[in-house]
């Protein structure tokens, strides 16, 4: 089973790694996937989703590789009939069908949007794609030009754990924050899925021109109907909200043409927006850029679930290789 996006599995299927996250983060994570072999293909830099990937592995008994595309290994070319003459040294069907994928139970891949491409280039998400396409075993979306399925699905295991009752009592804020370079929309696509289909409710929040792919937002409306605002005003959109989940992502108009952004360095979640919210605790997948995007009384307070999501990817990561490793 290859997981490229939350999309992939069944209601049933995502809350059973949901419930599964939760056991290993009570009982510890049981070494009952011996003999097994995980690879991680990192085509950009990591930490938390290097480290989940490679802690979770040897927890389950199993054993991990990572591997630095361009760096350790060779760059690999992804297209079909490309003529090799620059400096990709291997194609992805002779790294990944001929070689990889027959010696490893498992490919986790992280590839960023090229923001030096069109938009719409990336929305094939190419690299993820090709590799999948490629693979006999099992691959695991690490972050691709689109989505972050392994992110999402830690928030989610946090929302989970501190918000009792019905998910449509609470409302989670996700909203744009401040960042001096334009960054891909993977995360924000995931969070704002992921939360819509749980049945929370979620008011996103970012200025004007910075609207998500127009896709994610059909398929997040189909989840939540009217649980689901649109704010361009930071502060009607944090007001009254349980959880304000910060991310920056670039608007469409900044792929492959960068524009000026410094009048937008207000939009931060600082100590009186987080008051506008109720608490407003405060969540950001990290790394997080210190008083730029959030403030440090409010990223070190009280009201901040930061330490425990970062922890949660490695029981969210174990769950998934629980499962695709089964033998």
């Amino acid at each position: 089973m290859s997981i490229l996006t939350l999309e992939d599995l069944t209601d049933s299927e995502l809350n059973h790694l949901l419930d599964l996250a939760a056991r290993f983060g009570r009982e510890g994570i049981p070494a009952v996937r011996g003999g097994r072999f995980v690879c991680g293909l990192f085509f950009n830099p990591s930490l938390r989703t290097r480290t989940s990937l490679e802690v979770a592995s040897v927890s389950l008994g199993a054993h991990c590789t990572t591997h630095d595309v361009g760096a350790g290994v060779w760059k690999l070319e992804t297209r079909d009939g490309a003529v090799m003459d620059g400096d990709k040294a291997e194609h992805v069907r002779d790294a990944v069908e001929k070689f990889l994928s027959g010696v490893y139970d498992c490919i986790g891949v992280r590839a960023f949007a090229d923001l030096s491409l069109p938009y719409g280039t990336n929305l094939h998400d190419t690299v993820l794609r090709a590799v999948a396409t490629a693979s006999h075993v099992p691959v695991i979306n690490l972050e691709s030009a689109l989505f972050h399925p392994m992110q999402a699905l830690a928030d989610l295991l946090v929302l989970k754990n501190h918000c009792e009752g019905e998910p449509s009592d609470h409302t989670v804020a996700l909203t744009w924050a401040y960042h001096p370079r334009a960054l891909p929309m993977a995360v924000a696509n995931s969070a704002l899925l992921a939360f819509t289909r749980a049945g929370y409710r979620v008011n996103l929040v970012h200025p004007e021109g910075f609207d998500l792919d127009a896709e994610v937002m059909r398929v997040a409306r189909e989840h939540a109907g009217d649980r689901l605002a649109v704010h361009h005003d930071m502060n009607d959109g944090l007001r009254g909200a349980q959880v304000i989940y910060a991310k920056s992502w670039g608007a469409r108009s900044e792929y492959a043409a960068p524009v000026a952004r410094d009048h937008l360095k207000g939009w931060i979640v600082d100590k009186r927006r987080q008051e506008l919210g109720n608490p407003g605790a405060f969540m950001h997948c990290l790394p997080v850029r210190r008083n730029v995007v959030v403030t440090d009384d409010v990223i070190d307070g009280p009201h901040s679930w930061v330490a425990e999501q970062a922890r949660s990817r490695v029981l969210a990561q174990a769950a998934v290789l629980h499962e695709v490793l089964e033998p």
